[in-house]
C-alpha cells in the first residue's frame, strides 16, 4: 500500500505504539483524545508492518508488542448464555473467545478481530483496569488459572 498523499501525517514523524497502548510521536505522547481514538480505530497490518490509514492518508508505525488493547470487560448473560464483552481501544466491542486467553510476561491477552481486516485475528493485551476486573472472576486451581463462564471451564494458557 503506497499513499498518493499523506496530509494527516508528517513524513519525518515516527509514530510508535507502546506496550501500554500509548501513541508516541517522535518520543512524545500524543494526548489529543480524538486523534488517539482515530489512530486505534484505523490501525491495520499487512505483510510488511502495522500502519494507520484514515481515508487516503497512510502512515506506517512502529509497534512495541501488539496493536490491540482491551480497555474494559463486561460479564453479561446468565447460565449457558453467559459471556464476556470486550471494549477495545478505538471504540469497538466484541465477544471474548475464552479459548484464546493467555497469560505471559505478567499480562493477560486474548485474540480479537483486526479493525481494518475483520477476518484477521490479532493478539490484544488487557490494560490494567480490564486486567484487574477480569482476574476478579478467575479461580486458581493447582498451577493453573481457570475462567468459569457459561457453565464451562477455560484454562488460561501460560505462554
Amino acid at each position: 500500500m503506497t499513499p498518493e498523499t499523506t496530509s494527516l501525517f508528517v513524513d519525518h514523524e515516527v509514530i510508535r505504539l507502546t506496550r501500554e497502548g500509548i501513541f508516541l510521536s517522535n518520543g512524545e505522547e500524543i494526548t489529543h483524545e480524538r486523534t488517539v481514538e482515530a489512530y486505534h480505530r484505523f490501525l491495520g497490518r499487512d505483510d510488511e508492518s502495522y500502519f494507520i490509514q484514515i481515508g487516503r492518508d497512510f502512515k506506517r508505525i512502529e509497534v512495541e508488542d501488539t496493536a490491540y488493547f482491551v480497555r474494559a470487560v463486561r460479564f453479561e448473560g446468565v447460565g449457558s448464555d453467559e459471556h464476556v464483552t470486550l471494549s477495545l481501544l478505538g471504540g469497538t466491542e466484541e465477544r471474548l473467545d475464552p479459548a484464546t486467553l493467555a497469560y505471559r510476561d505478567g499480562r493477560l491477552s486474548c485474540e480479537v478481530r483486526a479493525h481494518l481486516n475483520q477476518s484477521r485475528r490479532e493478539r490484544a493485551l488487557f490494560l490494567r483496569a480490564a486486567h484487574t476486573e477480569f482476574l476478579l472472576r478467575v479461580l486458581e486451581e493447582g498451577d493453573h488459572y481457570i475462567l468459569s463462564l457459561g457453565g464451562k471451564k477455560f484454562t488460561i494458557q501460560e505462554k
